[in-house]
């Protein structure tokens, strides 16, 4: 005699496999979206240092002083390592205003992020700036 019990178990998990590998198939081809978030995080590394910055008006005051060094270095110790920066500042006509570059390496890597931020001077003569900070994870 024929036991249809254990056929239908066979064929049972032979489906159950056919839908684990079919589900392996699947998730393989599909991308990953970790340049989304590592994208997300580089964005809100910048955001956070120019707002540190500009927290006390160091920013301001020293984009009215054209002290570019000083924005430099303080984005140096800011900005974690292994992050490379470029960071440009603007006037109200979009004119560049910075005549030396503020950058602590080239911006080589897969992913390049930039970062656009309103800056005001806190002197009587009132200045408005837009800064774009350039980030990039050294390869």
């Amino acid at each position: 005699m024929f036991n249809n019990k254990g056929v239908a178990r066979i064929l049972e998990s032979l489906f159950a496999v056919g839908i684990i590998f079919m589900a392996l198939a699947i998730s393989i081809t599909f991308p990953t979206f970790s340049s989304f978030s590592s994208q997300t995080s580089l964005s809100r590394i910048g955001s956070q240092a120019l707002i540190q910055l500009d927290s006390d008006g160091t920013l301001g005051a020293n984009i009215d002083e054209r002290n570019w060094i000083a924005i430099g270095q303080a984005l140096d110790v800011i900005i974690p390592t292994g992050i490379s920066f470029n960071l440009t500042v603007y006037d109200t006509n979009y004119y560049q205003i910075n005549d030396q570059l503020i950058q602590n390496s080239n911006l080589f890597g897969n992913e390049l992020v930039s970062v656009r931020y309103a800056c005001a001077s806190q002197n009587p003569n009132v200045r408005m700036y837009l800064i774009q900070l350039q980030l990039a994870k050294v390869q």
